[in-house]
Formats: structure tokens, sequence, C-alpha cells
């Protein structure tokens, strides 16, 4: 792992640590794919890739959390996460609730796990000296 559930816990943390372990590794996996796998043969890992870490394990814990609240919406196929009223009226007794579907959660969330590892991870170098977001090959990858 590239971040430990004390080092979680030190930047701020609150999951337990068998939740922890289960979005960590779905984390890593984000950060693994982002980065043509330059962090698993490492010893030590750098602050900021510490730091993206905690902040995806927020984000994959969000999002799942979001996710297990939705419900099969009654007109169309889409599972939805109803979030809030929209809107409401006294009289006629009539409230609308906002509703998203779980397929754009799943859409803003990756596009948040993207600006992350972008975000923490860009000019950052593996102990080899190759950066870890470059999209091409480095000799002997």
């Amino acid at each position: 792992m590239y971040i430990t559930y004390d080092e979680y816990l030190d930047l701020g943390g609150t999951l337990d640590e068998t939740a922890f372990d289960d979005i960590a590794y779905d984390a890593q996996c984000i950060i693994d794919w982002w980065t043509f796998n330059r962090l698993q043969n490492e010893t030590t890992y750098p602050t900021a890739v510490k730091r993206c870490m905690y902040k995806l394990i927020q984000l994959l814990y969000s999002q799942q959390t979001i996710i297990d609240v939705a419900v099969p919406h009654t007109t169309t196929n889409e599972t939805t996460v109803t979030a809030a009223i929209s809107s409401e009226s006294n009289d006629g007794v009539s409230t609308t609730y906002n509703t998203i579907s779980v397929k754009d959660v799943l859409d803003v969330t990756q596009k948040e796990f993207e600006d992350v590892v972008r975000r923490y991870l860009s000019g950052i170098k593996n102990s080899l000296g190759h950066k870890l977001l470059y999209r091409g090959i480095y000799p002997n990858e």
C-alpha cells in the first residue's frame, strides 16, 4: 500500500481499518492505472503519493456512500439517488426531490479521481527518475 492506516489517520482519516483496507486497494489501483505501475517496485513513497491516496480514499468512500442510498426509480430503468427536496408546496401537499442517476455519480467521481491524480502527481518522479504521469514508455520499462 502507498499509505498505511496510521498515516491515513494522521492525515485526518476517519474510516475503520477494515473499510480503509478495502477502499485503499481501490485507490491504489487508480494510481497504478494512471502511473503505468511506476510505483509498484518502490520501497518509499513521496508525500504527494500519500496525500493523493488519502484524497482518493475520501472520494471513493463518498462515492460508495452515495451509491448505497440509491434506489430504483419507478419510471425508468435507472437507479437514482434522491439528494434533497428541490421544491415543496404547502396547500397542494406536493414535494419534489432532486435525483441523480448512479451513472452520473460515477461520471462525476471519475472526473474527480482524474483531477486529484493530476493535481497531486504531476511532476512527481519515482526512484528511477521517471515522471509518474508520463504517458509514454521509458527505456527498460
